[in-house]
């Protein structure tokens, strides 16, 4: 039976929000129903993680075409599971992190899934709050208070902790 809503937990960024979930529409979860309530939420954009392969497994292949029906913007930014950002892949961070700041800075809100919700989304929303200045421990600590259990790997948390160090070093700024 689909679980009745989805479960969005919350962060500040600028003047904006963050809105943390797992993948709507997954996993017998009504797509339709999921995408209302990130309109709901106020979602202005929603960042998937999901490889298509991943998302079309999960029964969500519709996620990006719903979300656009609702007048949201739809942006891929695709990571394997338990895993971090793919060096090649980095090279289109940018573009998503300056969209990412634009919208939180004018009061916007950014909602980001994966699959639970954890480990990518966890991963990528501390990033959001590193390149917003934030210390490294504390970004992990307040995307885990936001949403217990996020950022689920070591390897996803020394990948921050080395993105946070380039952001740092000489010629480094987001």
């Amino acid at each position: 039976m689909p679980q009745a809503w989805l479960r969005i937990d919350q962060l500040p960024l600028g003047a904006g929000r963050l809105g943390l979930c797992a993948c709507p529409g997954a996993e017998g979860r009504d797509l339709a129903q999921d995408a209302d309530a990130l309109a709901r939420w106020g979602a202005d954009a929603v960042l998937s993680l999901l490889p298509e392969p991943e998302l079309a497994a999960l029964g969500a292949s519709g996620l990006g075409a719903a979300v656009q029906e609702r007048g949201m913007a739809w942006l891929r930014f695709p990571i394997a599971d338990f895993g971090v950002p793919a060096p090649e892949a980095m090279a289109r961070w940018p573009g998503i992190s300056a969209c990412a700041r634009r919208l939180t800075r004018d009061g916007g809100r950014l909602a980001i899934h994966c699959r639970a919700g954890l480990g990518r989304t966890g991963t990528i929303a501390a990033l959001l709050l590193i390149e917003a200045g934030a210390p490294p421990r504390r970004a992990v600590a307040q995307v885990r208070a936001a949403r217990p259990g996020a950022i689920e790997t070591p390897a996803q948390l020394r990948w921050l902790f080395r993105q946070a160090a380039a952001l740092r070093a000489p010629g480094g700024g987001a």
